[in-house]
């Protein structure tokens, strides 16, 4: 894993020395993730194929660094935990880890939230039903963004978050995902959630990210629910370039909204899901590169299509 982190963090063109403060922590969370996967092995809910990771480039953000992302599920799945299925051990000690290293680590958001979607207090029975319910054996997700700018002094360029997923929840209290997420926040909407994320800093710099799937398939409804019925301004000028990602579509995608004390609305942001229809991971590179291109978001660096085939 430590391995594969390294190479994204070189095709993003991260300075060498954040790859040596941030490589560390994986001697903290490879532990956790149990033995050698076999045919027999519980799968995770973060990989389409079970895997417990998830990796990816940040194309663009408000500044000109491209930070690396990746998410791991540190269940004990290999071996299963039969006894205590939906136990947050494996991941308390990583959280452990990084609230002795990382300057201004908060967990606050994180300590409330934790109460209302964890159920590893619950009994054996229980949270089998609970995991029989909702399909599959993942208390939260534990993610990083490697090179972002934390508004702390002296910190490692690292900001790690965690999602929760609001299924055990809505199933042991026999409601949608949505009112889970709501009244995990104090907030309304509909069914539809995927995750709920934080970061781990101070309250006021913490932001609050809402992952749904959206079952829509025309422009304009996707569009509606993209600006919130128009309640967010000022996207006008990005509609047609969303309309041209919009067309590509094949199935249901996933947009999300980062709430933050910064912005008086919240930021909307759009997931695609390109390995359930594309060929092969290169044409998904290919198809990044020529839509950045086109609107002249592709600032120096690599090619996507060359750093994925560089990484893989």
């Amino acid at each position: 894993m430590s391995i594969t982190v390294e190479r994204f963090m070189f095709q993003s063109l991260e300075p060498e020395s954040s790859a040596s403060e941030t490589l560390p922590y994986w001697d903290t969370i490879c532990p956790q993730l149990g033995g050698r996967s076999e045919a027999d092995s519980l799968r995770s809910g973060v990989g389409w194929d079970g895997n417990p990771f998830e990796y990816g480039f940040e194309l663009k953000s408000s500044g000109k660094d491209q930070a690396v992302r990746f998410v791991v599920d540190v269940s004990p799945l290999r071996p299963a935990d039969d006894t205590n299925p939906l136990d947050i051990k494996n991941f308390e000690v990583v959280l452990d880890a990084l609230s002795k290293k990382t300057p201004g680590f908060d967990d606050t958001w994180y300590t409330s939230l934790r109460k209302w979607f964890v159920h590893s207090h619950r009994s054996t029975a229980e949270q089998k039903d609970l995991v029989a319910q909702a399909g599959y054996q993942m208390p939260m997700i534990l993610g990083f963004d490697i090179g972002c700018h934390l508004p702390i002094p002296d910190a490692i360029p690292v900001m790690a978050k965690v999602y929760f997923p609001p299924c055990f929840t809505a199933v042991a209290e026999g409601i949608t995902r949505w009112e889970a997420v709501r009244r995990g926040t104090r907030r309304e909407y509909e069914n539809g959630p995927r995750y709920l994320a934080t970061d781990f800093v101070t309250t006021e710099k913490a932001r609050l990210k809402i992952y749904m799937r959206h079952p829509a398939e025309s422009f304009d409804d996707i569009w509606d629910y993209y600006t919130l019925g128009g309640r967010i301004s000022d996207l006008d000028e990005d509609k047609e370039k969303f309309r041209e990602l919009v067309s590509h579509l094949r199935k249901m995608t996933a947009l999300y909204f980062s709430l933050s004390t910064d912005n008086p609305t919240p930021a909307p942001k759009i997931c695609f899901y390109p390995a359930n229809f594309a060929a092969n991971d290169e044409v998904i590179g290919q198809g990044i590169d020529e839509w950045l291109q086109k609107y002249g978001w592709n600032e120096g660096g690599k090619p996507m299509k060359e750093r994925v085939r560089s990484v893989l």
